[in-house]
């Protein structure tokens, strides 16, 4: 073997080939018979010493152990192992070493971070998966993804739309859950205590970082969330969860208390009703739709409709009967 083989053999091993060092190794391997088996032998020394490179401190000692127990049959029928071939191995092992902290480190892709501080931010990733990043979330990504999986973090909310790769599945970090998809559009909100995951289309599995053995695995309209350390699923019920993304809000046949309640989470701001509201006002069914507006324009329409009035007081909006 030459030191490009060496080399691409390491970075594939890592995970770090590109997809054209996958096509220069695997027309290599295909070449000669003699190939295949000695990538077999190498991957397979990986497979068995790999966990000898995972730590900070290198244990040489140990590495060229598991090395020679690798390629020595135990027993009387030992077999001995020329010197031409260990340094062969040698040479193997010295490209691993170098393919753990040059390959992982000095050659892998730097770490893009995009933060949305002023409103909603879109981003396109190095796959073209499209994700829209709700204001004041923030998104981690690689400059390039692996070859194997396609990892990001994210903290806060963001709608997801990934692009289809099943031999690339896709990975969000979302604080207190780790969601894989194939490819599909989702909806993700998350912090270090909870998260909710509503899909929009196709299909997700969502695991708790806490407890790995509590998975849901959702589909089109369904939903996830953890509280309280218990991941549940259910039946989308609120059909304006995406309202930070769109803008739109739509309530048919909704009690107005409802109606107020939801605003308030939507907008984020305290809305409530005076001490004399009757429960009757309070319980009278509204289908009404809104479209890009501020929340004072969404007032001024709901109150026509119900015949009430409303006036901000500090940071809380109050509505009351006229």
């Amino acid at each position: 073997m030459n030191e490009e083989i060496d080399i691409l053999i390491a970075k594939k091993l890592t995970g770090e080939a590109s997809g054209e060092e996958l096509r220069l190794l695997q027309s290599w391997i295909d070449a000669e018979k003699k190939n295949a088996e000695e990538y077999e032998r190498i991957a397979g020394l990986w497979r068995k010493a790999d966990g000898l490179f995972d730590t900070v401190t290198f244990d040489t000692p140990a590495a060229w152990n598991k090395v020679a127990a690798a390629t020595v049959h135990k027993g009387k029928t030992a077999k001995r192992i020329a010197l031409t071939d260990w340094m062969r191995y040698a040479a193997v092992a010295a490209v691993f070493i170098i393919g753990i902290f040059v390959v992982r480190n000095l050659l892998k892709p730097g770490m893009e971070t995009v933060v949305a501080e002023n409103g909603n931010k879109d981003v396109i990733l190095p796959d073209r998966s499209h994700v829209t990043l709700r204001k004041g979330s923030k998104l981690s990504y690689p400059a390039t993804f692996a070859v194997s999986e396609r990892n990001v973090k994210l903290e806060g909310e963001a709608f997801f739309e990934v692009t289809h790769n099943e031999a690339q599945p896709f990975v969000i970090d979302a604080q207190s859950v780790s969601v894989k998809v194939l490819g599909t559009t989702f909806d993700v909100r998350c912090s270090e205590e909870g998260a909710s995951v509503t899909v929009a289309s196709g299909k997700v599995q969502v695991k708790s970082k806490k407890d790995t053995m509590q998975r849901v695995v959702l589909t089109k309209g369904e939903f996830g969330q953890l509280v309280d350390s218990k991941l549940t699923e259910g039946i989308v019920a609120d059909a304006n969860y995406l309202f930070w993304k769109t803008g739109l809000l739509r309530f048919e046949s909704q009690p107005l208390s409802k109606i107020a309640e939801r605003l308030a989470y939507y907008y984020q701001q305290k809305i409530t009703f005076a001490d004399n509201t009757a429960q009757e006002v309070k319980d009278q069914l509204v289908t009404i739709s809104f479209n890009n507006q501020p929340l004072d324009g969404v007032l001024d329409e709901l109150c026509l409709v119900t015949h009430c009035k409303w006036e901000r007081k500090g940071a809380q909006y109050i509505i009351s009967a006229k």
